[in-house]
């Protein structure tokens, strides 16, 4: 993946557009608002991420873009946006294993962009942040908390994704549980005024995660740098879902498919906002995410694999929509007759 490049201004002289209406008419906030729309980012769908990872979902389903024409029409345009496109646009973080995140732009050269636009335009928005994070890499809070601690860092709200995969022991069903050690170390820019954190699960599973969200929504309160709360309520929950591949780390996970090749994902996104009076309990650090000792998960269908490796589906001409009894049938025959035993009916 090629590294996105910041380049400020370094004009001897320029020309300041007074017969153009965008700068002899238009007040700077509206010039602003027109900059930022034309200098957002997008996903690229020309260059679509396979289905089959563990980074491919809604809002990314491939790299994120930015059209940058508009600075190359002036230098006046250019003095007043070149930094936008940064500022602009939505920052994934992944703190995760090497194999479950795409290219990204290092931690470092980020951090190297910040000062870039601090030391020639000042203390600029620092976009949408989304950070997905592996809870064994988040729970500690070191990692997370070198990404809050950036110098000239100001992002207004940042986005905790917690998916499927991310969870203790996914592989296995286990049930929910997140540690909340991050939760009372972390602190946030003071610009933040909004932070949401998604946990993901299997539909199946959407009670455990009814549970741990409304916890967190009720036991969590976040704090700013300087001494702001941001607190949250049960109607700041917002539920939503979607469908993706059952093929994950290079195998299909047929034990949990919702259809054959498919898995459906169910998410409790919550958000804490600034309270400007709020009612926390300081006596005491913020409780674990964990299910109540009675309660009965509900148990995937009964089959006797939990995967069919792409090894396996290969060498067999399995597809991903190949109904599940007929793809173990077919890798059990296959395997009978390298054997030189007799096939089953």
């Amino acid at each position: 993946m090629a590294e996105p490049t910041l380049h400020p201004p370094d004009f001897s002289s320029y020309l300041d557009q007074s017969q153009s209406p965008l700068f002899s008419i238009l007040p700077a906030e509206i010039r602003s608002e027109i900059f930022t729309y034309a200098l957002s980012g997008f996903e690229d769908t020309g260059r679509l991420y396979s289905r089959e990872t563990y980074w491919t979902r809604p809002g990314y389903s491939a790299p994120h873009r930015t059209c940058t024409d508009l600075l190359r029409t002036c230098k006046r345009v250019y003095l007043e946006s070149w930094f936008m496109p940064f500022a602009c646009a939505e920052h994934a973080f992944y703190l995760t294993a090497r194999d479950r995140a795409p290219g990204q732009l290092p931690r470092d050269r980020f951090a190297q962009f910040l000062k870039i636009i601090h030391d020639n335009h000042g203390e600029v928005e620092t976009g949408r942040i989304r950070i997905f994070a592996q809870l064994y890499v988040l729970e500690p809070g070191g990692e997370i908390g070198d990404i809050m601690n950036m110098k000239h860092f100001h992002p207004r709200s940042i986005t905790v994704t917690l998916r499927y995969t991310d969870f203790w022991h996914w592989e296995e069903n286990a049930p929910l549980y997140v540690d909340s050690k991050w939760v009372n170390v972390m602190r946030l820019p003071d610009s933040v005024t909004s932070f949401t954190v998604d946990f993901e699960s299997l539909e199946r599973r959407k009670a455990e995660v009814d549970i741990i969200s409304t916890l967190a929504a009720e036991s969590w309160f976040f704090q700013r740098d300087d001494g702001a709360v941001l607190t949250a309520k049960r109607s700041d929950i917002k539920i939503s879902t979607w469908t993706g591949s059952s093929m994950l780390g290079s195998a299909r996970w047929i034990k949990y498919e919702a259809r054959p090749g498919q898995l459906d994902y169910y998410i409790a996104s919550v958000t804490w906002h600034l309270d400007s009076r709020p009612e926390v309990d300081w006596s005491k650090p913020r409780p674990e995410l964990t299910l109540p000792q009675d309660f009965v998960q509900v148990t995937p269908p009964p089959t006797p694999w939990i995967t069919i490796g792409e090894r396996d589906m290969r060498s067999v001409g399995i597809r991903l929509d190949t109904p599940v009894e007929q793809a173990i049938a077919a890798v059990r025959n296959h395997r009978r007759r390298r054997l030189g035993l007799a096939v089953e009916a």
